[in-house]
């Protein structure tokens, strides 16, 4: 049994590499409590350094987000450097955005150093807006991360159109920093580079407690248990309660996906004829891109009043077919979802938790690079070394258990501030 949805990406991503459950008592320096991007980016990054790892993941490898996600490697977060570095010191900036800017050439540098099978494609990311609501937030992300030797190209409607064979838009913007890889394939990619390294992994391992074992750590499953001097937490939308109040520091919501079959022919060349991977910049976003079959997948906001998965994908199709009519007539093969975890700033989070306890989660929806990055930071921590990122004390969001109310006004409104965009697009046409 996977236990992973039926995905485009289960039906096409290689074997995982061979892993059981924990039936030890056993020791280590790093107990990873997670066996996604996050926890396995962290395991390669310690056993590179010496380090020896044993990842605890309670279904199977990139189960959770990292595995359903869409694929795409984004560049940065989903706020611009200045407000990043108001937000987390202006003294810390030059590291915080010299990190971001790295992020997405940490994934396709470590498939490279691994040779890790997962379709990676690096056309950059086009961003697409319709009305005013983007516009000037696009101009600042080029203007800004210019400073950083980033030449982005701002996009006309005609060079949009171009670029994504569509006439839908108004605008848009090419990063060249950003791409796309099959996202299961990645993450046991990653799992097998781990092992590799010197790490162990036991899938259907669910942590169920953590206590203090003199100096050390134990954290123990229904069969056995791990004792480390150092415990990571990397649940990111899946994040449950083992450390108290944990998942109360981001929110899940749900994220739907749905594929076509393969597409062939003039249908194909009309289509993301430069195989970008596309996000828009609205209040309730789409992203799609054509994967390594030339499906053409597309991913969008969950359910309105529930985290229930996966849901109806009905709405996606519509979209897709408003961008692109030339798909009307495909045939489509794959619906599935999951959760992700947003913070309220955008901002993914560093935490101390305890004496030699850290857990990175929060990634927005922008997980693939920034999960593989946070592996990075995580290992620093653990190492004792000075990350990128400011280590925090554990800090819960207020009035976590009425999230679902807010995120169902915030859909609805936007929904209809979105509508009212695209309505005000047609009658300027």
């Amino acid at each position: 049994m996977t236990g992973h949805p039926n995905s485009l990406w289960l039906a096409t991503a290689p074997s995982p590499p061979e892993t059981s459950p924990l039936r030890d008592r056993i020791e280590s320096d790093v107990a990873i409590v997670g066996g996604g991007i996050t926890g396995l980016s962290t395991a390669l990054h310690l056993g590179e350094a010496g380090k020896r790892c044993v990842v605890l993941e309670a279904h199977d490898i990139g189960w959770g987000a990292s595995g359903r996600n869409g694929g795409q490697v984004n560049p940065g977060w989903r706020i611009l450097p200045s407000e990043a570095a108001a937000r987390l010191g202006h003294e810390r900036s030059s590291g915080i955005l010299d990190m971001l800017n790295r992020a997405a050439d940490l994934v396709f540098g470590l498939v490279r150093r691994y040779a890790i099978d997962c379709d990676p494609e690096r056309p950059g990311l086009i961003y697409a807006g319709i009305g005013g609501h983007g516009q000037e937030f696009l101009h600042a992300w080029a203007r800004e991360w210019s400073a950083f030797g980033v030449e982005t190209d701002i996009l006309d409607r005609t060079a949009v159109s171009d670029a994504l064979g569509s006439d839908f838009y108004s605008y848009g913007l090419r990063d060249p920093r950003g791409g796309h890889v099959q996202p299961l394939s990645y993450v046991r990619g990653l799992a097998r580079a781990a092992i590799e390294q010197g790490a162990r992994i036991h899938t259907g391992s669910r942590a169920m407690t953590i206590e203090r074992a003199g100096p050390d750590w134990r954290v123990a499953t229904g069969d056995g248990h791990v004792t480390a001097r150092h415990v990571v937490f990397c649940g990111n939308g899946y994040t449950d309660s083992l450390w108290g109040g944990l998942r109360k520091t981001v929110v899940p919501i749900t994220s739907f996906l749905t594929a076509t079959e393969p597409l062939a022919g003039e249908r194909l060349r009309s289509l993301l004829p430069g195989r970008h991977a596309v996000a828009e910049a609205r209040r309730i976003l789409h992203y799609y891109r054509l994967d390594g079959g030339n499906r053409f997948v597309m991913g969008g906001r969950g359910n309105l009043m529930s985290l229930r998965e996966p849901g109806s994908v009905a709405h996606l199709r519509r979209m897709a077919l408003a961008i692109f009519p030339q798909l009307d007539g495909v045939a489509w093969e794959y619906d599935w979802g999951g959760q992700l975890a947003l913070t309220p700033d955008q901002i993914p989070r560093l935490f101390c938790l305890d004496r030699n306890v850290h857990a990175g989660l929060g990634f927005n929806g922008r997980g693939v690079a920034m999960a593989s990055m946070f592996g990075l930071q995580l290992c620093r921590a653990v190492m004792g070394e000075s990350p990128d990122m400011p280590v925090e004390s554990i800090r819960t969001i207020p009035y976590h258990r009425l999230r679902q109310i807010g995120i169902t006004w915030y859909l609805a409104r936007s929904r209809v501030l979105d509508a009212w965009d695209l309505r005000a697009r047609r009658r300027d046409d």
